[in-house]
C-alpha cells in the first residue's frame, strides 16, 4: 500500500508542480509584453527586472493561487487515473475511496504547510522588493504628501494633521485631543511637528496647549518643545498593501496595538490575519472537491471535470468576495466572513465525497 500511496502522491505533486510552472510562465510572458515599454522608458536594469520583480512576481502569484493550483492538480491527476481505469482496479482490490484519498491529503498537507510558511515569513519581504520595483519603474511617482489625517491612537485620544510629508516626516497644523467622559479634557495644537530620530520624539513648533481643570483652564504656549504623543511616523499613514508587508508575528502585534487604540479600520487587517489561517483549510476543501468530482470516469474526460470543477471554484471565490464585502460595509464579524465560505463549501465537499462513494 505504501508503494501505491507513493505512486499517487508522486502523480499529484508532479502535476501540481507542472501546472504551477506552466501557468506562472504564461503569466510572466503576458506581464512582460504589457510592461516592456515601461522597462525601456524608465531604463530598468535587467538584473533588477529578473531578481527584484519577476522572481518575487512568481512567488507572490504562486502563493496567492496555490489552493487553486492544488485543485487543478487533483482533478488532472485523478482524472488521468480514472480514464486509465486504474481507479477501478484499485477499488476492485478492496480499497475504499477514503483510503485512496489519503495520499491526496498528504500532498495537500505538504503544499499547505509550505505555503503557510512562505506566506507568513517570506512573502512580506519579497512583496516589499516587488512593490519597490513597481514604484520605481512602473507606476507614477510615489505620493509623499498626505492630507487631512484623522487617527485614534488610543481610547479617547485623537490626532489630526492637515498635511503630512512621509519623506521629511513633517506634519502641518497638528492637533492632539484627549476626551474624558465624552468631554474634551485637553488639546495640544502646533503649526508643525517633525520627527526627531535622535530624541525619538516629535518636535512641535509654535505650540499651544490647553487643559481644562475644575476651576478654569491651564494654558501653555511656546516656540518649540519635544513631545511623545504615543505614535511614530510609520504609524501615521498606512499604505493599501501594508498588511501584505508584515510577517505573521508583526501582523499579530499590529492588530493587538490597533485594538487597544480602538482603530476604526481594524477589520481590514483582521480579514488579512484570518485569511492567512484559513487558506490551508481552503487547500484541503478544494482537494476533496477535486477528488470527488474526478474520481469516476466521465464521457468528457478531464475537460468536463475541469469545467465542472472551475464552476464550483468560481462560486467559492465569489462567495468569499461577497462575504468580505459584507464585512467592510456592515457589522459582520471578520472571522465569520473568512470562515463561512470554508464551512459551507466544506459541507458541500463532504456531500460530494459521500455521493462519490455511493
Amino acid at each position: 500500500m505504501k508503494k501505491l500511496d507513493r505512486y499517487i502522491l508522486k502523480q499529484f505533486l508532479g502535476t501540481f508542480a507542472f501546472t504551477l510552472i506552466l501557468i506562472l510562465l504564461i503569466s510572466v510572458v503576458f506581464d512582460v509584453s504589457e510592461k516592456i515599454d515601461d522597462f525601456y522608458r524608465r531604463e530598468a536594469p535587467l538584473d533588477a527586472i529578473i531578481s527584484d520583480y519577476y522572481v518575487n512576481f512568481i512567488i507572490h502569484y504562486g502563493l496567492l493561487f496555490s489552493a487553486l493550483f492544488t485543485f487543478i492538480a487533483v482533478i488532472v491527476s485523478t482524472s488521468k487515473l480514472a480514464n486509465n481505469t486504474e481507479i477501478i482496479a484499485m477499488l476492485n482490490c478492496g480499497l475504499s475511496l477514503k483510503r485512496l484519498l489519503k495520499p491526496y491529503f498528504v500532498g495537500a498537507a505538504i503544499i499547505a504547510c509550505v505555503s503557510f510558511y512562505l506566506n507568513n515569513w517570506v512573502l512580506p519581504t519579497t512583496n516589499q522588493s516587488r512593490l519597490d520595483f513597481e514604484q520605481e519603474y512602473i507606476r507614477s511617482k510615489k505620493n509623499e504628501r498626505y492630507k487631512n489625517i484623522h487617527r485614534q491612537i488610543s481610547p479617547d485620544h485623537y490626532i489630526y494633521l492637515e498635511s503630512y510629508n512621509t519623506k521629511k516626516q513633517k506634519g502641518f497644523r497638528f492637533s492632539y485631543e484627549i476626551f474624558k467622559d465624552d468631554k474634551l479634557a485637553s488639546k495640544f495644537k502646533s503649526d508643525f511637528i517633525t520627527w526627531d530620530t535622535l530624541e525619538g520624539k516629535w518636535l512641535a513648533e509654535n505650540y499651544n496647549f490647553r487643559e481644562l481643570e475644575t476651576f478654569g483652564e491651564k494654558v501653555e504656549r511656546g516656540s518649540s518643545t519635544f513631545k511623545d504623543f504615543g505614535f511614530k511616523p510609520d504609524e501615521l499613514v498606512y499604505q493599501k498593501n501594508s498588511a501584505n508587508l508584515m510577517t505573521l508575528p508583526e501582523l499579530h502585534s499590529f492588530v493587538k496595538k490597533e485594538k487597544i487604540r480602538g482603530a476604526e479600520n481594524i477589520h481590514y487587517y483582521l480579514l488579512d490575519l484570518y485569511q492567512r489561517y484559513a487558506t490551508p483549510f481552503t487547500t484541503f476543501i478544494l482537494t476533496l472537491i477535486g477528488f470527488s468530482v474526478a474520481i469516476h470516469k466521465k464521457r468528457g474526460g478531464i475537460g468536463i471535470n475541469l469545467v465542472y470543477g472551475f464552476g464550483l471554484t468560481t462560486l467559492f471565490i465569489l462567495f468569499q468576495k461577497i462575504s468580505i464585502t459584507f464585512t467592510t460595509n456592515s457589522d459582520l464579524s471578520p472571522l465569520l466572513a473568512i470562515m463561512l465560505p470554508n464551512i459551507l463549501f466544506g459541507v458541500f465537499a463532504y456531500y460530494l465525497f459521500q455521493k462519490a462513494e455511493r
